[in-house]
């Protein structure tokens, strides 16, 4: 067991408080801090496609894109070929 310490005012309002809650203090201040202090949360990492299932490695076929170049991110050159393409006589 772990041990604070606090000025007495600061620890006899604690104590009041945790006294309407019929708590003890040592309650009162654990169900403070995990109400307040968040839980460490998973770090999230994106699985490649490989590691997908085949049904979801078919799903994201199906609606990526034929290419997609590194210097094209947003689409306008892809999207551009495509207009001249449908559009252009």
């Amino acid at each position: 067991m772990a041990t604070i310490t606090l000025n007495r005012a600061l620890y006899t309002q604690i104590q009041n408080y945790a006294k309407e809650d019929n708590l003890s203090v040592d309650e009162w201040v654990t169900m403070l801090i995990k109400k307040f202090v968040p839980a460490k949360k998973k770090g999230y990492r994106m699985k490649r496609i490989e590691e997908l299932s085949p049904e979801l490695q078919a799903i994201i076929g199906f609606a990526k894109p034929n290419v997609t170049n590194d210097d094209d991110m947003n689409g306008d050159k892809a999207r551009m070929d495509y207009l001249t393409e449908k559009y252009a006589q």
